[in-house]
C-alpha cells in the first residue's frame, strides 16, 4: 500500500524513469527488428566499443576475479578493476536463464530506470521540490553529453555530440550511479535527522552502499571517502560531537565491509608486474596541482552566494560535496600520484554542479520571480529539451557509419557464424589469435580467451615481454622488414605507445604520439631481433609460449597475414573473408 501511495506521489519520476529506459534501450531493439527480416542479423548486438561488454561476458563465464579478464593465465591474480557492477549485470541475466546480448538489453531496460529514480530520490531529499528532481535526472541521463562546449557545437552544426548515450554503455555508468546516488540518498536520510535520534535503518544502508563502492569503482569511493572528510571537519569545526560521531560510524562501517577489497589491493601491490601496469593505467608521480575546472568553481561561488541557508544542515551537507572536487583534483600534492582525474569529473563534478546549479537557478526564480508559474515552465523546457537531445543523440549514432553505429554493428554481423563455429567446436578456455575486432567479438560472445586485447595490457598478467610479443607477432605477420620498421615505428608511434605503455604517455604528455623517441628506438632493435628467427619457428614458438589453440584469419582486413603457408596450421571452417585455423602442433 505505501509502495502504492509512493508511485501515485512521484509518477512523473517514474514515467521519466520508463522513458529514458525506452530511449536507451531503443537502438538495440530496433536493430533486431531492422535486420532480422532481411537476414542481414547474425547475433551480434549493436553494443559500444566498450570493455564493459567482456567483463561481464568473464563473470557469466565463472570468472568474477577479473585476475586476467582476456587471458587463460593469470585468472587468479589479484584484480585491478572492481568487479561489482560487472557481477550484477551478468547474474541479472544468468537469473532470467538469459544470452549475452538479452542480458546487456535487460540491463538497460532495468538500470537507466533505477539510477533515474535514485537521481530523483537523492535531489527530491535535499531540495523537496519534485521538478528540480525531475529536470536534474533528465539532463544528466538525457543530455549529458551537451553539457560543454563541444557538445553543445556539435549539436547546433546538427552533429551527434556523442556515440550513443553514455548511460547506454554495458555496467557502466549505470552501475556507478546506483551505488553513487544509493549511498547518498540513504546517507541523507540518515543524516538529517543526527541531531535528533540515530536512524539505524538508514545508517546501516549507507555503509552497505559505502562499502559496496570499493567492489565497484576506484573514483566513487575515493570522492565520497572525501566528502565524508569535509563534512565531518565541518561538524566538528561547529562542534557538532554526536554528529560527527554518527558519520565517523558510517565511514568506518564501510571501511569493515571494504575489508576484502582492502586485502586484494594489498595483494596486487604485492604482484612483480604491478607498478608497470599501474604506469599503463595512468597513473602519473606527480605534485603539481590540477585545476578543478570553471565550472565547479562558477557553481561553489554561485552556492556560498545564494543557496538557502534555512536549513543549516542540508547547506552544510551541499557545500562538502561542491568542494570535493578541490580534493580529489590535488590529492596528488600529498600522495605524489595522480590516476586519470578527468574521470572525477565525467561522473561526479559535473554531476554535482547540475544539481546544484539547478537548485540555485530555481530558488532564485522562487525568491525573486513574479510569475507563479516560472517553474513549471523552466522544468517543462529542461525535461523536453533533454529528452529532445536524448533522441537525438540515440537516433544519430545509429545511423552514423563511424563508431559503434548502425553500419558498422552491420559490418560486425559477419563474425556471427566465427562466433557461433568456435562455440560449438572450442574447448572452453581455449586462446584464440585473431585481430583486434575478431578478439572483441571473442571475449563478449564465447567464452575462449584471446592471444590479443587491446584492453588486455591493464592486467597484471601483462608483462612488457608479452606486450613486446604481440606486437612484434603482427608487425611479423605484416612482412615488415629490419629497413621498413625504422620508419614505420616512427609513424605509428601512437599504436605502439597505446599497445605497450598503455595510457601513461597520454596522462603525462598530453597524447600518445608524446612517446619519447628512444622508447621507439627500443622497441625497433627488439623487433629487428627477433627477425634473426625464421617466421614460421617465431609464430609457432610465440603462439605455444601463449596457448594458443585456434586463429581467425579475416583475409579482406589483414590479407598479407598468410597463415595458410605454415604447416603447423589446419583450416578447420570458412565463411567469407574469414578463416578458422587450429593449431594442430600445440593440441
Amino acid at each position: 500500500m505505501r509502495l502504492k501511495v509512493l508511485l501515485v506521489a512521484h509518477k512523473w519520476a517514474v514515467g521519466l524513469a520508463i522513458l529514458s529506459s525506452i530511449i536507451v534501450s531503443a537502438p538495440q531493439i530496433y536493430f533486431r527488428i531492422d535486420h532480422h527480416s532481411d537476414g542481414i542479423y547474425q547475433g551480434i548486438e549493436l553494443l559500444p566499443d566498450s570493455p564493459w561488454s567482456a567483463r561481464a561476458r568473464e563473470v557469466q563465464d565463472g570468472h568474477s576475479n577479473f585476475g586476467a579478464i582476456y587471458y587463460k593465465d593469470g585468472k587468479d591474480n589479484p584484480y585491478l578493476f572492481q568487479p561489482l557492477g560487472s557481477m550484477v549485470v551478468a547474474y541479472t541475466g544468468q537469473m532470467f536463464g538469459l544470452n549475452i546480448n538479452d542480458t546487456f538489453l535487460l540491463a538497460r531496460l532495468l538500470f537507466t530506470a533505477l539510477v533515474s529514480l535514485l537521481i530523483y530520490a537523492f535531489v527530491y531529499s535535499i531540495s523537496r521540490r519534485k521538478l528540480v528532481a525531475l529536470s536534474s535526472a533528465a539532463i544528466l541521463l538525457l543530455a549529458e553529453s551537451v553539457l560543454n562546449g563541444y557538445g553543445l557545437l556539435e549539436l547546433f552544426h546538427g552533429r551527434s555530440p556523442d556515440d550513443f548515450l553514455r548511460i547506454a554503455r554495458p555496467v557502466n555508468p549505470a552501475m556507478i550511479y546506483i551505488f553513487f546516488f544509493g549511498f547518498l540518498g540513504a546517507f541523507y536520510k540518515f543524516y538529517e535527522k543526527l541531531d535528533e535520534y540515530i536512524d539505524w535503518k538508514w545508517g546501516s544502508l549507507s555503509v552497505l552502499f559505502l562499502g559496496l563502492n570499493f567492489y565497484n569503482y576506484f573514483y566513487s569511493w575515493t570522492y565520497l571517502f572525501a566528502f565524508g572528510g569535509i563534512l565531518g571537519l565541518s561538524l566538528l569545526i561547529r562542534k557538532k560531537w554526536p554528529e560527527a560521531l554518527g558519520v565517523a560510524t558510517v565511514f568506518v562501517g564501510a571501511l569493515i565491509v571494504a575489508i576484502s577489497y582492502i586485502l586484494n589491493l594489498y595483494q596486487a601491490t604485492l604482484h612483480p608486474n604491478y607498478l608497470e601496469v599501474g604506469l599503463r593505467n595512468g597513473i602519473i608521480e606527480t605534485h603539481t596541482p590540477l585545476f578543478v575546472g570553471f565550472t565547479v568553481v562558477a557553481i561553489l561561488i554561485a552556492f556560498l552566494f545564494w543557496f538557502p541557508r534555512e536549513n543549516k544542515r542540508t547547506y552544510f551537507f551541499g557545500l562538502a560535496l561542491l568542494l570535493v572536487p578541490f580534493i580529489t583534483m590535488n590529492q596528488q600534492i600529498l600522495s605524489g600520484k595522480v590516476l586519470q582525474a578527468s574521470h572525477y569529473h565525467w561522473f561526479f563534478h559535473k554531476p554535482m554542479a547540475v544539481i546544484f546549479g539547478l537548485l540555485i537557478v530555481f530558488y532564485l526564480l522562487e525568491k525573486y520571480s513574479v510569475w507563479r508559474n516560472y517553474h513549471k515552465v523552466l522544468a517543462g523546457a529542461i525535461i523536453i529539451t533533454s529528452i529532445g537531445v536524448g533522441v537525438f543523440v540515440q537516433a544519430s549514432s545509429y545511423k552514423s557509419g563511424t563508431n559503434d553505429g548502425g553500419a558498422v554493428a552491420i559490418e560486425r554481423q559477419k563474425y556471427g557464424p566465427v562466433v557461433d563455429w568456435l562455440n560449438k567446436n572450442a574447448t572452453k578456455e581455449a586462446v584464440v589469435f585473431g585481430n583486434n575486432e575478431i578478439s572483441h567479438m571473442v571475449v563478449i560472445y564465447t567464452p575462449l580467451n584471446v592471444f590479443y586485447h587491446r584492453a588486455g595490457m591493464f592486467s597484471l598478467a601483462s608483462t612488457k615481454e608479452r606486450l613486446l610479443d604481440i606486437i612484434f607477432t603482427f608487425y611479423r605477420l605484416r612482412g615488415v622488414s629490419a629497413k621498413e620498421s625504422e620508419k614505420l615505428f616512427f609513424t605509428e608511434r601512437d599504436y605502439l605507445s597505446a599497445n605497450i605503455y598503455g595510457m601513461h604517455y597520454r596522462e603525462l604528455f598530453g597524447s600518445y604520439e608524446a612517446i619519447p623517441d628512444e622508447k621507439i628506438q627500443e622497441v625497433a632493435a627488439g623487433y629487428k631481433e627477433t627477425l634473426k628467427t625464421p617466421s614460421a619457428r617465431w609464430l609457432s614458438d610465440v603462439l605455444k609460449k601463449y596457448q594458443v589453440e585456434y586463429a581467425v584469419w579475416d583475409k579482406k582486413k589483414d590479407p598479407s597475414w598468410g597463415l595458410d603457408q605454415y604447416s603447423f596450421f589446419e583450416k578447420t571452417a570458412e565463411f567469407g573473408d574469414l578463416d578458422i585455423y587450429r593449431l594442430v602442433s600445440n593440441r
